[in-house]
């Protein structure tokens, strides 16, 4: 079940690391942290990488964002969390993803990032119930 599940993530993840493997800019060394992303990170860093190829973040802030946000997402929505892990993984990350669009526009401090992943979470069908 859970590999039916998630299968559409993983076809992303593999047919997004087959392209990243064609991309010589990529392949530099100051790029090398991106290959030594687990697939949710990866996942994140894909996509973040639209707003750096459209210059709205720097290959730095890149970089924070990605590393910042992967350790929200363990922190705030850790896949053994009994309701989460019966969602599939890119519904997982939706909260992150809006969160991330949010910082865009606002500082928020830490317990503001976690209030507003809570209200995130209330959103998600699988919480109404809970």
């Amino acid at each position: 079940m859970s590999e039916q599940k998630n299968k559409e993530f993983f076809e992303l993840i593999k047919a997004a690391r087959e392209e990243i493997k064609s991309d010589l800019e990529l392949q530099a060394s100051s790029w090398a942290w991106v290959h030594e992303l687990d697939d949710e990170g990866f996942f994140i860093f894909c996509y973040l990488r639209q707003d750096f190829n459209q210059n709205i973040i720097s290959k730095k802030d890149l970089e924070d964002t990605v590393y910042t946000l992967v350790m929200l997402r363990h922190k705030f929505l850790p896949g053994n969390l009994p309701p989460l892990r019966d969602l599939p993984i890119l519904s997982q990350m939706q909260p992150i993803f809006n969160l991330y669009e949010k910082l865009k526009k606002e500082e928020m401090d830490w317990e503001a990032c976690q209030d507003f992943i809570n209200e995130q979470l209330e959103t998600l069908p699988i919480f109404q119930n809970n």
